[in-house]
């Protein structure tokens, strides 16, 4: 069994309180690292949490609401000042790569680093993410637009 390591960064709804950010969690399952949701002031979090920006390579967006991606377009600003030049994989809706991407332009960002969308099925569960150790999934969730739950299955291994 690999070692797994959840660092809650934000568990608020849509209104930031005092005490508890919006939706943004960090799950390192040996050396994969995702970052689940990114909410506002994530990187305010993972810089709490001592969690190195460059660790992540795979971002999860359960679905396009404030409360859950509006940290994504500055975290990504952020890594591209940072000089990252390691591939990015963002998983969410297909309706999030337009606003981000529209974000970025308006705001005459230019990301280097490769950054790849996976458009997630609001219809049926799918396998997202395959490794010989890991396995994710999406699945649909009701929440009145495109929401998916993420599933995390450790693989036996000889």
């Amino acid at each position: 069994m690999e070692q797994l390591r959840l660092s809650i960064l934000g568990s608020s709804s849509a209104i930031p309180l005092s005490n508890r950010s919006p939706s943004a969690q960090f799950l390192a399952i040996g050396n994969d690292h995702f970052l689940l949701d990114c909410g506002e002031g994530t990187q305010v979090k993972l810089r709490q949490h001592r969690i190195g920006f460059s660790r992540i390579k795979h971002i999860l967006i359960s679905h396009p609401h404030g409360d859950h991606f509006y940290g994504l377009v500055p975290l990504l600003s952020t890594l591209q000042l940072l000089d990252r030049h390691a591939d990015l994989h963002i998983y969410g809706p297909e309706k999030l790569e337009q606003a981000v991407r529209q974000q970025l332009e308006i705001t005459d960002a230019h990301i280097s680093f490769p950054l790849h969308f996976h458009h997630l099925n609001p219809q049926k569960k799918e396998r997202i993410y395959d490794t010989p150790s890991l396995e994710i999934h999406s699945f649909p969730l009701r929440h009145g637009i495109d929401c998916f739950g993420f599933s995390f299955q450790e693989k036996t291994l000889p």
